[in-house]
């Protein structure tokens, strides 16, 4: 009887090792995404990675996969212009928030199952905030209530936490961004104020304040999700020697990089610079952008934070810019040298044409804008062959050291 046990007991062993090899080859030939199990999230972020923006108001299944095709290996997605029948995508209404809103919950998981399907890892940012509306669903003014009434921080830290509690299983979510380029030195002044001479201190220890709030609410729910948080002045890159890191291990810090804004801003630049050259009477090339970015390098030092806990969220240039394949090689060189993460801006916008990189740098056909008047969505000429494109074509499928 012993030795009908012991045998019967090996058969059990082999058959579930059976079972456990077929489950296996099953994950392989089907190449089942593995990479945002929740316990695995933060190890997305391991190894550099880089991606792009999708801050669009349709986002389809063939936008995914051009994506994935182009090695794209993530989208940093910011939802405000989706449609909504209220004044404000998810929020309901950024004067008062009183929950999320159900059918607009459902039209973005809608979106993160696609994105799940074609394999490609999301971090979602917002753009509007309770109290903090999006500058451009603002009759373009700056909505700064958010840093002068405490009840709006209360409310986006509840906001915060209930898209958690409803994100936090989504196998493509690998981040929360908690807001886009915040901005709070501009409640001490009418006009723009330079971001390296005037209240920094103050808009850190604000920014330190209202992320340490957003991060425990979320943290009750989503302990695992790594949260990605922008400095001020607009994610300046400078603004990081007065950054304040927060105690939470699982956070990524992020900067925007546009410098020099006079190149890439195509209203300010009008085809007078080009890159790399003399802007606004000051040189700029490779070792010039560096400089512009040395902040950075310096904090992760005093702080003892390593390079995978730095993302570029968003760096980019007007598709006109002469000189922008350069412009888009010297900052590159410079993130893969740091072991930065980034993510190009933008990769196909819906509503605007001036950071398309498929389209080259010639202006749209009239043709195409009376077909949009029209209600029409015309078709556009996009290839990836253009200077630009193929530069960050190019970085996207080079692996560094």
């Amino acid at each position: 009887m012993i030795k009908i046990d012991l045998l019967k007991n090996h058969l059990n062993h082999i058959t579930k090792l059976m079972q456990l090899c077929t489950l296996v080859i099953f994950v392989l030939m089907n190449n089942i995404i593995v990479f945002a199990a929740p316990v695995q999230k933060i190890n997305f972020w391991n190894t550099q990675q880089k991606g792009a923006n999708i801050f669009n108001r349709n986002i389809t299944s063939d936008d995914i996969k051009a994506a994935k095709k182009y090695g794209i290996k993530f989208i940093r997605l910011a939802p405000d212009k989706f449609a909504s029948l209220h004044r404000d995508f998810l929020i309901g209404n950024a004067d008062d928030y009183r929950g999320l809103i159900k059918e607009d919950l459902e039209q973005l998981k809608k979106i993160l199952d696609i994105c799940y399907q074609e394999k490609m890892p999301i971090v979602i940012t917002m753009l509007s905030l309770p109290g903090s509306r999006w500058k451009q669903n603002n009759q373009d003014r700056d909505d700064l209530r958010i840093w002068k009434d405490e009840k709006y921080q209360t409310q986006t830290a509840l906001f915060w936490q209930d898209l958690a509690k409803a994100l936090k299983d989504h196998p493509a979510i690998v981040g929360y961004n908690l807001l886009n380029e915040p901005h709070p030195e501009r409640i001490f002044a009418s006009k723009e104020v330079h971001i390296n001479t005037v209240h920094q201190e103050e808009a850190q220890q604000m920014l330190y304040d209202f992320y340490n709030r957003i991060i425990k609410h979320v943290r009750l729910i989503d302990k695992d999700t790594p949260i990605i948080l922008d400095s001020s002045a607009y994610a300046d890159a400078k603004t990081f020697r007065l950054l304040m890191p927060q105690e939470d291990q699982n956070i990524l810090y992020s900067f925007h990089m546009y410098e020099p804004y006079e190149y890439t801003n195509h209203k300010m630049n009008k085809g007078k610079y080009q890159y790399p050259g003399c802007i606004n009477q000051k040189q700029w090339n490779q070792k010039a952008l560096a400089e512009y970015m040395s902040a950075v390098s310096r904090f992760q030092k005093a702080h003892n934070i390593a390079s995978d806990k730095i993302l570029v969220g968003e760096f980019g240039g007007h598709r006109m810019s002469a000189g922008l394949e350069r412009y888009f090689e010297d900052l590159i060189t410079i993130f893969d040298k740091e072991g930065w993460h980034f993510a190009f801006y933008a990769f196909r916008e819906d509503t605007w044409d001036g950071m398309d990189y498929e389209l080259g740098n010639n202006k749209l056909p009239w043709s195409y804008w009376q077909a949009i008047e029209r209600g029409e969505n015309p078709e556009l000429n996009r290839k990836s062959t253009y200077s630009a494109f193929s530069m960050i074509k190019k970085a996207l499928n080079e692996n560094h050291p």
